[in-house]
């Protein structure tokens, strides 16, 4: 809602995939800022503007409306890597068996320059390393850089709206439950825009609160990596709140 800053790249950067029968849904909250101008100048796009009940609220009216065997959500302000689509559906294809495929997600800034570096190379360590155990130790499997086949979001239900922030994570766990791990893709997918603002920079603490409950719902069985997930939590809200501090006493 609101995102005609950044709309025209992330329309594009799916436009610029050139996959074949690619099927574009864009789901709107009732934007008063030019978004809906935006949406009405790209015929590729099947678009609705409506009040919803947030992001899982839109992300499975979505969800309802797409016809395709392999579904994905990517945020207003976030965009596919150059060839992302072709990468996912090629890995599909060639693992009829697998339900799901994720890869690496860059974390750029409010001007699209690539940020963060360091937390994005940590994340890429652990996904080449992906485990259920591993996982559920933290979130480390980027949304706008994942893929899962329609049969399976059937099979495991929904975006579940009880999550303000980790509905993804409670998703891709009740996947790999049900399906077993991901295919991982070693190449970047998608980039994740993070701003003052956005629930990620905004919300952290909560986030990664819910994070934990989220592990524990799913986690019968894995104590440790209960544990773990738990001592990272603080230890990542501890880190935030002292980049946050640093920032505030540079910008004095």
């Amino acid at each position: 809602m609101n995102a005609a800053a950044t709309l025209h790249e992330t329309l594009g950067s799916v436009r610029s995939q050139k996959y074949p029968r690619l099927e574009h849904i864009v789901v709107d909250g009732g934007s008063s800022d030019g978004t809906l101008d935006i949406l009405r100048a790209a015929p590729e796009v099947r678009w609705i503007s409506e009040p919803d009940g947030g992001r899982v609220d839109a992300a499975n009216k979505g969800l309802r409306m797409a016809a395709g065997d392999v579904v994905a959500w990517l945020n207003a302000d976030d965009r596919y890597e150059p060839g992302a689509l072709l990468a996912v559906g090629d890995a599909l294809a060639r693992n009829p068996d697998r339900a799901w495929v994720t890869g690496y997600c860059r974390i750029i800034d409010g001007a699209g320059r690539e940020i963060r570096h360091a937390i994005t190379s940590y994340k890429n360590f652990l996904l080449r390393r992906w485990t259920l155990g591993l996982y559920l130790t933290q979130n480390f499997v980027a949304d706008p850089a994942t893929f899962v086949r329609r049969n399976a979001v059937n099979a495991v239900g929904p975006l579940d709206p009880a999550y303000r922030t980790s509905h993804d994570y409670d998703l891709w766990l009740r996947v790999a439950q049900r399906f077993g791990p991901p295919i991982v893709l070693k190449r970047p997918l998608a980039s994740f825009r993070m701003t003052e603002g956005t629930l990620s920079m905004a919300g952290f603490e909560a986030q990664f609160a819910e994070h934990l409950a989220v592990a524990r719902r799913h986690g019968d069985g894995h104590r440790w990596a209960l544990a773990a997930n738990r001592a990272m939590s603080n230890l990542i809200v501890m880190s935030y709140k002292a980049l946050r501090f640093r920032r505030q006493l540079l910008s004095r």
